[in-house]
């Protein structure tokens, strides 16, 4: 049912200063014209804001008082709102709202989650027990202009950036709720929003040229999920959070389709494994490990290396890198330790990251293989007489395929197993010779499993940040891939990047993501004007999962404003959920309760059933190894991605971008040396 709403009114008083107000008209139809914003500050429950005004504003409560540009001190007090700077001090007895004399006039409110922010339009300032609670009302369209830019990035194609506007759009105007104090947050579990920046010319331009558009369905605003990459596949919200085909029909616009552009997109991550096909000619047949020792430690659970240190601590000194599948005699185990010889000396590589093997005849370094090896040990061992896994040698890989399926029956292309052949030959406990060759048919895992049996993304080997795993063929092999950075539902971010720069205009990147949807328009400026009934979708009897932190930056997919060498312990304090709880785990899904928080480390929230409802990546600006310290080590991985010799990705690629201007550089190097120098300390932010 469409709804009427009352027009804003504007009173000019002669001599007065012309007061642009962003607040709504007291009429009790929802106005649209103006979203308010609820800020999380940092810490949570501050008891007074520091503030900066770019032009005079005016008090709502005391029209006769003008605040002249400046910094300004707002405090709870136990008889109200100290309002204090610039020559002014006064206290209110209740909520106080500062209105900006000129509309392009910013405030600077200081120790927000995000930093200190610039806003534009109204903001009003609650008193809440002994501390402030702070709300922006802003006009819709500009307040766009925050979220834009930190969904996506200002560097997209204009065509992509304007997407992601009616996106954002269409989400914001569905979250309107005027029965409570705000409309919105400003963090992920809404959507990002970092007031206003005018250096962000493409994002500005792309809400401007898309100004009212929403995107509908059979006349109802639509949810407009999205996340960073699907990995070639649209998903059902059904698949992904439950619900099947009940949840299915109830976002008819969500579908599954191919997504070749997300695929074509350079930038949309993407693991791939090379399996060969002639294991025994090929170079990863090369398995003897070469190490004279019964038990040997081989690196996993890492990205590309683990480090080696000097004792059994994570402070202890940093002696070297183990790249992953790496092998190294095994000489003690000392707790969660391994001692093991590196280098020819002793040192200590953490069991998260390694695991003690028997040694054999065929150790492979491909994890693939050693995979596969293990899967064959499981099926022999017994009727064979075969004591360990490396007593096996893999002569071919006949064939390798999907195995069983995540969803099955739905057509996703998320497969938990792969299946294969294999030729092996043996070495048994009655007889000192190899065996003849003979077949055997395996099953390995590409997902594992909790004890509850819900799927895990941790893996030894598989990147734990994507979600869609299989099996392809390839020349002279086998690929196992990795992909889908985020849910998959929806629009894939790099997918509409890829579309814009194809030359795609946004309104067909929203047709192709959305089924059966229109771009409505409709005067977001003029309260009078009415929109389209908010269909909203989720059962709205279950609580609603918010998750907010008082020192962390949480973004839609990530948690930043990290310090290095944070503990865990520190870290999970300081996120706080509401309807629901935070779990660790390392890059690979192990949970992680101990030791110091990295970069690659992952926290899930879920709601009060158990279920996950959101992935946040952490990542510590300069860290680029994942070890949570910032040391010559991520020096030499930003050089070898500059010279083109290992490449970085997801997040580590991120936390080397320390210019934040998307390119991995000398100017990068530069900022991590100064850190280690102590020359200066490079910004968590």
């Amino acid at each position: 049912m469409n709804k009427s709403r009352g027009k804003l009114i504007l009173l000019i008083v002669a001599g007065a200063p012309l007061c642009y107000s962003a607040l709504p008209s007291t009429s009790a139809a929802t106005d649209y014209s103006t979203i308010r914003v609820r800020l999380t500050m940092s810490p949570s429950k501050p008891a007074s804001v520091s503030i900066t005004l770019s032009e005079a504003y005016k008090v709502k409560e005391k029209p006769s008082l003008t605040l002249p540009k400046g910094s300004y001190t707002v405090s709870s007090v136990s008889s109200g709102i100290r309002v204090r700077g610039q020559g002014v001090d006064q206290v209110f007895t209740s909520a106080t709202t500062l209105q900006p004399t000129k509309e392009s006039a910013l405030m600077t409110v200081s120790k927000t989650t995000h930093g200190n922010i610039k806003y534009l339009g109204d903001m009003r300032f609650a008193k809440s027990s002994s501390s402030l609670t702070l709300t922006n009302y802003v006009a819709l369209e500009k307040y766009l202009y925050g979220v834009v830019a930190y969904e996506m990035s200002n560097a997209f194609p204009i065509e992509a950036l304007k997407a992601q506007a009616v996106s954002a759009r269409s989400y914001a105007i569905k979250s309107f709720n005027p029965s409570r104090s705000y409309d919105i947050g400003d963090t992920a579990s809404d959507q990002v929003y970092k007031g206003f920046n005018s250096s962000y010319k493409r994002v500005i331009n792309a809400v401007d040229g898309t100004k009212g558009e929403v995107a509908t369905y059979n006349g109802k605003i639509i949810s407009t999920y999205y996340s960073a990459s699907n990995g070639g596949q649209t998903e059902y919200p059904g698949n992904t959070w439950g619900g099947g085909d009940a949840k299915n029909k109830a976002y008819p616009y969500l579908t599954q389709k191919d997504d070749p552009y997300d695929l074509r997109n350079k930038y949309s991550i993407m693991q791939k494994i090379f399996v060969p096909k002639d294991v025994e000619n090929s170079s990863d047949g090369i398995s003897d490990s070469g190490i004279d020792a019964d038990y040997v430690v081989r690196v996993v659970n890492v990205n590309e290396w683990a480090n080696v240190r000097r004792d059994t601590s994570t402070t202890s000194e940093i002696v070297g890198r183990a790249p992953l599948n790496s092998m190294y005699k095994w000489i003690d185990t000392k707790g969660d330790w391994f001692q093991i010889e590196f280098e020819g000396d002793p040192a200590y590589i953490h069991n998260s990251v390694s695991q003690k093997v028997k040694n054999g005849s065929f150790a492979y370094k491909n994890p693939v293989l050693t995979d596969l090896q293990n899967s064959a040990y499981q099926v022999l061992k017994d009727s064979k007489s075969i004591e360990n896994a490396t007593d096996i040698k893999i002569v071919s890989v006949d064939e390798f395929k999907n195995g069983k399926e995540r969803w099955p029956g739905t057509g996703s292309r998320n497969y938990v197993t792969a299946k294969g052949t294999l030729t092996v030959q043996y070495y048994s406990t009655k007889s000192d010779k190899i065996s003849s060759s003979e077949s055997v048919n395996v099953e390995m895992k590409l997902m594992n499993t909790s004890s509850s049996g819900s799927y895990l993304m941790g893996h030894d080997y598989l990147n734990s940040i994507l979600r869609m795993r299989g099996v392809e063929t390839t020349d002279g092999g086998y690929n196992v891939t990795n992909a889908r950075y985020g849910h998959g539902v929806g629009m894939s971010q790099r997918g509409a990047q890829q579309m814009a720069n194809e030359g795609k205009s946004y309104r067909e990147i929203m047709a192709f993501y959305f089924d059966g949807t229109k771009i409505t328009k409709m005067n977001t400026d003029d309260s009078s004007t009415d929109l389209p009934d908010r269909d909203d979708g989720e059962d709205t009897s279950t609580p609603a999962l918010k998750v907010t932190s008082s020192t962390l930056n949480i973004g839609s997919n990530t948690i930043t404003k990290v310090d290095e060498q944070t503990s865990v312990a520190k870290f999970m304090d300081a996120i706080k959920v509401e309807n629901g709880k935070a779990e660790l785990t390392d890059h690979s899904g192990k949970a992680k309760t101990s030791g110091t928080i990295a970069t690659g480390d992952v926290v899930r929230i879920k709601d009060n059933k158990g279920s996950v409802k959101q992935t946040h990546n952490v990542i510590i600006y300069g860290d680029v190894s994942g070890d949570g310290a910032i040391n010559i080590f991520d020096i030499a991985a930003i050089r070898r991605d500059i010279l083109g010799v290992k490449s970085l990705s997801g997040v580590y690629k991120s936390a080397a971008d320390l210019n934040s201007d998307s390119n991995i550089n000398i100017f990068d190097i530069a900022a991590v040396r100064r850190h280690i120098l102590g020359v200066k300390a490079i910004e968590q932010k």
